[in-house]
């Protein structure tokens, strides 16, 4: 059970593998690594599935998305409209920035934990991850001042140097080829819970950021094989972490960007490039479905990277892993931009090519709802009972994630968008191809995506 570790300690940042306790079922963990996975016969597989009654209706949602929001006025616990909207049509959410989480430093209760309330209250089915980013670690004032208090934490060079996240020098990277902050790491957001049964009913599992390999230390006279370590470290703590929630309550863990289609695996990697990290957790992200990596300049899809994501997803779904899609509203790309008065806006991408996103709100979310059918039909292609989509404009749950009340600046329309609750059904067989046009049908629609023509895509939906 979780140990009544006392408030006093919690601020201090004792942590496990120190003087204190860990807070999972049942047990202590030890700060050690995980044995390698080909000696460990348990394999992360995924306990979050939907039906096809329809995208989202009150008897399903294959809806599933990480978001935060800005601490908007329009958003906060004394109307909680925003959380029965989420809880009613989503399956599952990674939750980021929530009411002011940042600012939490271990006393009274985090703002996450706060809004999670919210959202079981309203859906109790309703699966709730927390974030953790696996490069600067701290998403709070309290995990910082840990981070703080433990310079052996901190990573170095090949100099011998710290390597900071940031340009003010005020916040380490964070060296998870360490046990010990293997350990704490994994166990940070159930450290944010008073009691086991909270964190049971509560924190269904992890969102880790920065899951890709990828040395983007290197300018940081750290080397090719220094980054080897440190990604393996990650892995680990990830690993870890998803075992912790599967005694917990089968909780998942996912990794943000996965499957590596943008980020492919290093030379040492022999095995096939969707399980070169979801060999050690339960669920992948794909940040960009769509949009930025695999974009051509004009703003049409690059057949072969989008080709790779269809059979990127197919293969890790049917494996058994979780695939999270984020969407966006058309060729979506850098910059990002905001749309309404004051402090009530919204963020939109740009758009590869000629065409630009509209100045104005309203023909913003009139945008949205055009151009919902190039991501939705895609995510119908590729879509298993454990493939979910998300469709927004950027990463706040205003940026178009859920229609607003009157008076709240959103980027969706003031209504969900009616093809999410049109009657599915189940697909008749996985999808088929020819050429650059894959086609699938389901019970109730018929779907076509054009991969040399993005605007060609359809979904053909029965009267039913």
């Amino acid at each position: 059970m979780i140990d009544n570790t006392t408030m006093k300690e919690r601020e201090r940042g004792v942590t496990m593998g120190i003087a204190a306790k860990v807070l999972i079922t049942g047990a202590i963990l030890s700060a050690t690594l995980c044995p390698p996975a080909a000696a460990d016969p348990w394999k992360p597989v995924s306990y979050f599935t939907h039906g096809w009654d329809c995208i989202s209706c009150p008897n399903n949602s294959m809806l599933a998305g990480n978001f935060g929001h800005t601490n908007r006025a329009g958003f906060n616990m004394s109307d909680t409209w925003w959380a029965d909207v989420i809880a009613q049509h989503y399956a599952a959410v990674s939750m980021n920035t929530w009411l002011g989480s940042h600012d939490y430093n271990g006393t009274g209760e985090i703002g996450m934990v706060t809004v999670a309330r919210a959202l079981k209250k309203a859906n109790p089915k309703i699966k709730i991850l927390y974030y953790q980013p696996l490069d600067r670690g701290e998403t709070s004032v309290y995990a910082a001042n840990i981070i703080q208090a433990h310079p052996d934490w901190w990573l170095k060079n090949d100099n011998g140097n710290v390597i900071w996240f940031d340009h003010d020098h005020k916040r380490p990277v964070i060296d998870l080829r360490i046990p010990a902050t293997q350990a704490w790491f994994a166990n940070l957001s159930l450290s944010y819970f008073n009691n086991a049964e909270d964190a049971k009913e509560l924190c269904d599992g992890l969102f880790f950021d920065a899951a890709a390999y990828h040395n983007n230390l290197g300018h940081q006279n750290f080397s090719d094989k220094s980054y080897d370590e440190l990604f393996k470290g990650r892995m680990e703590t990830m690993r870890l972490a998803q075992q912790i929630f599967t005694e917990l309550n089968h909780g998942e863990v996912w990794g943000n960007p996965n499957p590596p289609i943008w980020t492919p695996p290093p030379a040492w990697w022999k095995g096939p490039a969707w399980n070169f990290t979801l060999q050690y957790f339960n669920g992948g992200f794909d940040p960009w479905f769509g949009s930025f990596a695999v974009l051509n300049k004009d703003g049409s899809w690059n057949v072969t990277m989008m080709e790779l994501t269809f059979e990127t997803i197919i293969n890790a779904s049917s494996a058994g892993h979780s695939i999270i899609i984020h969407a966006f509203p058309g060729p979506a790309t850098t910059p990002f931009a905001s749309r309404g008065s004051g402090t009530d806006t919204f963020r939109v991408s740009s758009w590869r090519g000629e065409e630009k996103v509209p100045k104005d709100p309203e023909a913003c979310r009139q945008a949205s709802a055009d151009l919902l059918v190039e991501s939705l039909a895609p995510f119908l292609i590729v879509a298993n009972e454990r493939v979910f989509f998300s469709y927004g404009w950027f990463w706040n749950v205003e940026d178009g994630y859920i229609p607003c009340k009157e008076g709240v600046e959103c980027g969706m329309p003031s209504t969900w968008f009616p093809e999410f609750s049109r009657p599915l059904g189940a697909p008749k067989a996985d999808a088929t191809r020819h050429g650059t046009v894959w086609t699938r049908s389901f019970q109730h629609a018929d779907v076509y995506v054009d991969l040399a023509d993005r605007k060609k895509s359809r979904i053909t939906w029965s009267s039913a």
